[in-house]
């Protein structure tokens, strides 16, 4: 009897947290509808990402939640970037992502947001862009940790990735050489620094 006993809480334990995870999941749906990005999203909470995952759902600048989609940035004018943060005349933030990594693995599209994310407080400023690049490839880093494979993906962007964390390791996990590329890049020639 006691065998049935420990048997019966141990299944009903086992039936509790599981439904406690699928609980406590959080919704995107008011960042995404784009089941792609969702995944990403997801991704950044099974990692733990809250502070990303705060700023993606309300604690940013604006206290809204950011949307999140995929566009054709060339189009828009952003033609060398793989994603921008906008503030639409609503005042609300949308991270766009740029349609050509659609197919791209989700940690990758996740570390995208990870650094858009230090985009809401639009300082616009070489320090905000050096924070911004530092939680991609800190992002990137501890999901190829959890998952070496992804490394050896195909995607112009894991390759990116790759290239970003294969600098920060060799700098001593420093933002060095890294921040020296922002600084030259005349993408961010206009940034202020403070």
């Amino acid at each position: 009897m006691n065998f049935i006993k420990s048997l019966t809480v141990i299944l009903c334990v086992l039936v509790l947290s599981n439904f406690s995870n699928y609980v406590l999941a959080a919704d995107y749906s008011a960042n995404t509808k784009q089941p792609v990005l969702t995944e990403a999203l997801n991704r950044l909470e099974a990692m733990n990402n809250k502070k990303v995952l705060d700023v993606i759902q309300g604690q940013n600048s604006t206290n809204k939640p950011i949307r999140i989609m995929f566009r054709d940035l060339a189009a828009l004018g952003y033609g060398t970037c793989e994603a921008v943060t906008a503030k639409t005349s609503e005042g609300k933030l949308v991270i766009l992502i740029s349609s050509n990594y659609k197919t791209a693995p989700v940690e990758a599209i996740a570390c995208l947001i990870a650094h858009e994310s230090v985009h809401h407080e639009n300082t616009k400023t070489y320090e905000e862009e050096v924070r911004a690049w530092t939680m991609e490839v800190q992002t990137w880093i501890s999901f190829t940790q959890v998952n070496p494979s992804l490394k050896s993906g195909d995607s112009k962007l894991v390759k990116r990735l790759n290239y970003l964390s294969k600098l920060y390791t060799k700098d001593g996990n420093q933002m060095t050489t890294i921040s020296n590329i922002i600084a030259n890049n005349p993408a961010y020639s206009s940034l202020k620094k403070s």
